[in-house]
């Protein structure tokens, strides 16, 4: 499927529901938060929203605008990819 670039509105070739092509998603400044960078690594131990919520005393609500902030500066599009693209910065960091 061909999606747009959000970031430079070049086509390119989306496997999901990537919103970020590959050259942007090498150049992205993350500037993840503290918090995202939580929710990030529970996410990569397989919690759902509300055990995420539980954990870090916040509302599922609040989880999901992390959420949606996390995939939109990663430019992924779902909590796989999420969790493979964490996975793969645990291993280019070691």
């Amino acid at each position: 499927m061909t999606r747009n670039c959000f970031r430079c509105g070049q086509d390119f070739e989306a496997l999901a529901c990537a919103t970020v092509c590959a050259a942007c998603r090498k150049g992205i400044n993350l500037d993840l938060s503290f918090r995202e960078r939580q929710v990030i690594a529970l996410v990569q131990r397989a919690k759902l929203n509300k055990e995420i919520a539980h954990e870090l005393h916040i509302t599922e609500g609040t989880v999901k605008v992390h959420m949606h902030h996390i995939f939109r500066k990663l430019g992924v599009g779902s909590r796989t990819e999420l969790a493979i693209w964490a996975v793969k910065g645990e291993a280019n960091a070691a």
